[in-house]
């Protein structure tokens, strides 16, 4: 290989579970891949075994973060399962993959694929607890998010956000939250947030969001005590 083109190549071994529980150390190392002075990252998944939707939402983040940066993003040689994974929910079309039969080269851009939001609501006592699952991409992620938040407003002002299987959250929409949540306040309700990933709970952090609706880590200390 060329040494220029060497050069130009950051490789990060992912570890063997790419999971909520991966230390907080090794997401901010990966977060911080954008800003390396290399033009391509290569994410070696030979030796990951195990990924959920933490994990997917970690390299939703790089694929934006990079492409914003005109930088590819290759993903080597995963195992067979976390490429299925990756296949079921549509992303892998986002990414150049190495297999062993050989590279599959990214044809689309998240805003091409139908990478969609999906939200089930159910009421406990006079709390209503929203389980979002997916990615919350702007705008068709917001649009989604605020039609039905619109909806379960009409059936009480106590509503529970469950971030446990959200991939990713883009910035774009936490407007959208912050809005609801003010109009909830405004109306004597109110809103919190549960089980958000490590890339989630970053965006909320970023822009000071946690400082205004409370987070917690599990569902039942959100529920607890609600006044």
């Amino acid at each position: 290989m060329d040494e220029n083109l060497k050069e130009s190549v950051c490789t990060f071994k992912l570890p063997e579970r790419f999971t909520a529980d991966t230390p907080r150390n090794i997401i901010s190392e990966l977060q911080d891949l954008p800003e390396c002075d290399s033009s391509c990252v290569v994410l070696d998944m030979s030796a990951t075994t195990s990924m959920d939707s933490a994990g997917i939402g970690v390299l939703v983040f790089l694929y934006k973060e990079l492409t914003a940066k005109s930088k590819a993003l290759v993903l080597r040689r995963p195992h067979r399962n976390i490429y299925g994974l990756l296949m079921e929910t549509g992303i892998d079309r986002l990414f150049d993959v190495e297999l062993s039969s050989g590279l599959k080269k990214a044809d689309a851009g998240l805003s091409d694929l139908n990478v969609q939001l999906q939200m089930d609501a159910e009421m406990q006592g006079d709390i209503c607890v929203i389980a979002l699952k997916g990615v919350m991409n702007y705008p068709s992620g917001s649009m989604t998010f605020k039609k039905n938040m619109f909806l379960t407003l009409a059936a009480g002002n106590k509503v529970l956000l469950d971030f446990k299987e959200l991939a990713f959250f883009d910035s774009l929409s936490v407007g959208s939250v912050l809005r609801l949540s003010r109009l909830m306040i405004d109306s004597g309700g109110s809103m919190r947030i549960c089980c958000a990933n490590h890339v989630v709970r970053n965006v909320f952090e970023s822009l000071g969001v946690d400082a205004i609706i409370p987070f917690y880590d599990t569902k039942e200390a959100a529920l607890d005590n609600w006044k």
